[in-house]
């Protein structure tokens, strides 16, 4: 009488499971890129924090997820301070306590620091009094100093000119992907601009030399304008609307003239922008429309500017009293 319970019982109780398969390194791999991703896992086990904190793991867990995140830029007038602005939302939002670029202070006017711009997250700042330019990694406070060439800045009246740079990331290695490039080669280039000539050189961090200087002749580059990388080249804009072009490539400057067609001449309404080809594209606010031009080769080979079709209009997406104001006109 007995058994039959005891087959009831056996019955209740299903077979036990196989322990599951630990995590290894390729499934780490498919974490999400956001920054407190990294985080949460390693807090996970003393395993997957050693694997989530070897160089090696980051280098490919970076090349896993190709183009990095956006996490945040710099805002501000270039002589002031330099302001930190965060992208992301909680708990992926970097303190801003965490981007430092804390440089020597003096009370000489003419002894500041100029934050010329951004890429492959290295900040280019000028200091045309000390006659030093500094590549740095806000994210890690590291910093290079690279003194001015010679030749390009005047003893007595460098201090008069304006002065713009831009760096990038040149490490050749297949699938490096932008992020901790402090430690890899960079190349950096330093303009001087005054009185209708533009000079310019190019820094090899690998040599540590700086090569030739080059010049052209042109108006007085935007000040409130950032270069782009378009192609193999590094793009200004120039007060009136034409393109300052530093090839890295050829080494040498170059100017392209503004669309003939573009009667906009304020650099208040003109924007260089990067192409989904990687090509060089110009935006230009008149009234309440956006206009995009692109540089293209036609049939004959001869490449200029074409002023795509597609316009994007303004109207309704701002205030009409806000569209009166000129900070609006940056594109």
């Amino acid at each position: 009488n007995r058994r039959p319970s005891i087959q009831m019982s056996r019955r209740r109780h299903p077979p036990s499971l196989a322990p599951a398969a630990p995590l290894d390194d390729e499934d780490l791999l498919r974490l999400h890129q956001q920054p407190s991703s990294l985080a949460r896992a390693s807090s996970v086990c003393t395993r997957w924090r050693g694997i989530l904190s070897d160089p090696q793991f980051l280098k490919r867990f970076r090349k896993h997820h190709g183009k990095p995140l956006l996490l945040g830029f710099f805002a501000g007038p270039v002589f002031r301070d330099h302001v930190f602005t965060p992208v992301p939302d909680s708990p992926d939002r970097i303190l801003v306590a965490r981007f430092s670029m804390t440089m020597p202070q003096s009370h000489n006017p003419f002894d500041r620091w100029d934050l010329v711009g951004c890429r492959h997250g290295l900040a280019v700042l000028i200091n045309k009094c000390r006659k030093e330019v500094v590549v740095s990694d806000p994210l890690t406070g590291r910093q290079q100093c690279v003194r001015f060439p010679p030749g390009l800045c005047d003893a007595l009246w460098g201090i008069f000119c304006d002065w713009h740079g831009a760096v990038l990331c040149a490490d050749g290695e297949d699938g490096h992907v932008h992020g901790d490039c402090l430690s890899s080669p960079f190349k950096l280039i330093l303009i001087r601009n005054e009185d209708m000539r533009t000079f310019g050189s190019l820094y090899d961090s690998v040599s540590r030399v700086w090569g030739n200087i080059f010049s052209a002749t042109t108006n007085s580059i935007c000040s409130i304008r950032s270069s782009i990388l378009a192609g193999n080249a590094l793009c200004w804009l120039i007060s009136g609307g034409a393109v300052l072009v530093f090839d890295l490539e050829m080494q040498n400057l170059s100017v392209i003239e503004k669309p003939a067609e573009n009667h906009v001449i304020t650099s208040w309404c003109l924007q260089l922008v990067w192409m989904e080809d990687g090509g060089l594209g110009l935006a230009v606010l008149s009234e309440l429309t956006v206009q995009l031009w692109v540089r293209k080769s036609n049939h004959d080979g001869f490449v200029g500017w074409v002023l795509l079709q597609k316009t994007i209009p303004l109207e309704g997406m701002f205030k009409r009293r806000m569209c009166s104001d000129r900070t609006l006109c940056g594109v």
